[in-house]
């Protein structure tokens, strides 16, 4: 495994941080997940595992780790907290300063670990290092709020909506486990750790790069990017049974790639040749043409005598672009996703099988491991600290003293 040997050691709760120790923990890292006593709060999250009394969510970003867990007066566990990222390679927090110079590892917080410096330090914030709310609270729905991303699925007159995945969080996770390769690289050059800082708030904003292009002094002031207040959410054509979404045209040549008028010919509605609506490529009424919330009820009068799967191997036949939505449980069952090995089986801590989403890269030369398990509190607490040199009468000192939980599970 490709980091095999790196020492990871997270300190964060929720999505974005333990996603992003999760996935380097695929490519080989060993992991500690340092938790309060009161753990991390996704460990509470509903639903639970349907054979475990253990949280779906935090199963899923905690799968492979190993949990230390801190007492009610974790200031006396401070030796620990040190010996721990003198040895690690990565931390991953999501704590502010503040709370790092609480947990006594305030260091962190100002630059490179001062007893490691080869420490590459990852620091997850809502809004930012800097600015003027960069101590404000914050979430994955304000940060949606404030980059605009509500906007796409709402209408004109009507309340905003969120979008229903955890994009923010999700996407700074990614681009965490992106950086720590990245500092980890320059590391292998310079031998010198750094800190890289990451916010919710610059995710989004960099993964709205293309809607931010489009809205900056365009043209002409139509399309999905442009004009998403001003239409209806996308919930694709109708068909016999389940919608469907579908587009000709595309961006191939002049004219778009062929394929449209010879599917509303065999399909049987060719009257829509003679409708001056259509135009004969079908770019502007299919996909995220510009016409398409003009025309969608021309083209579902037709699609009501298809069921979708035999619309979506017409349109397939004729080279257009598209699928059936589909439930959760089908696209992961469907032969594409068990063709790509998105979905493996893991073992629970009750011995039961689970599936889990594989590392969602594929490498000619490297197989990423998908880890199962995910700890209780505390369970790995006294094997970590004895890997630190902390045994016998000073663990029980730190355990009596408050600084770590008696046994795990102990709140």
């Amino acid at each position: 495994m490709v980091l095999k040997g790196v020492k990871v050691v997270e300190f964060a709760e929720g999505a974005a941080g333990p996603l992003a120790a999760t996935r380097l923990a695929d490519l080989g890292a060993a992991v500690i997940k340092i938790e309060t006593a009161e753990g991390d709060w996704m460990r509470r999250a509903v639903p639970a595992m349907s054979q475990d009394a253990m949280s779906a969510s935090f199963f899923h970003l905690n799968r492979g780790k190993r949990s230390l867990a801190l007492g009610h007066r974790p200031a006396e566990a401070v030796p620990l907290l040190r010996a721990l990222l003198a040895a690690a390679d990565v931390f991953i927090t999501d704590r502010d300063a503040d709370e790092l110079k609480r947990f006594g590892i305030g260091a962190v917080s100002d630059g490179v670990y001062a007893d490691n410096p080869r420490l590459v330090s990852v620091h997850v914030s809502p809004l930012g290092r800097k600015g003027p709310m960069a101590r404000q609270r914050g979430s994955e729905l304000t940060v949606q709020a404030m980059a605009g991303y509500t906007r796409y699925l709402g209408t004109q007159e009507q309340p905003p909506l969120r979008l229903g995945a955890d994009v923010a969080s999700t996407g700074t996770g990614i681009f965490a486990a992106q950086a720590v390769l990245a500092a980890l690289y320059r590391r292998n050059r310079d031998g010198r750790g750094q800190r890289v800082d990451l916010s919710l708030l610059n995710s989004l904003l960099s993964m709205k790069s293309i809607h931010l292009a489009a809205q900056s002094d365009p043209d002409v002031y139509s399309g999905p990017r442009v004009g998403g207040a001003n239409n209806p959410p996308e919930r694709g054509w109708k068909t016999a049974d389940k919608p469907i979404f579908f587009a000709f045209g595309g961006s191939v040549g002049a004219e778009g790639r062929a394929g449209w008028v010879d599917f509303v010919k065999e399909a049987g509605f060719s009257r829509l040749l003679d409708d001056p609506r259509f135009d004969k490529t079908g770019r502007t009424t299919t996909g995220h043409g510009i016409r398409v919330h003009e025309v969608r009820e021309e083209y579902e009068k037709e699609f009501a005598r298809f069921p979708s799967e035999a619309l979506v191997s017409l349109i397939r036949k004729h080279a257009g672009n598209v699928a059936a939505y589909m439930s959760a449980d089908e696209t992961m069952a469907h032969p594409q996703t068990a063709a790509l090995g998105i979905v493996n089986e893991v073992e629970t801590r009750e011995g039961h099988k689970t599936r889990v989403r594989a590392f969602p890269a594929r490498f000619s030369r490297l197989k990423p491991q998908t880890k199962g398990r995910a700890p209780d509190l505390g369970e790995q607490t006294e094997a970590i600290a004895a890997e630190a040199g902390i045994t016998g009468p000073a663990f029980r000192k730190m355990v009596e003293s408050g600084g770590l939980l008696p046994r795990a599970g102990d709140a």
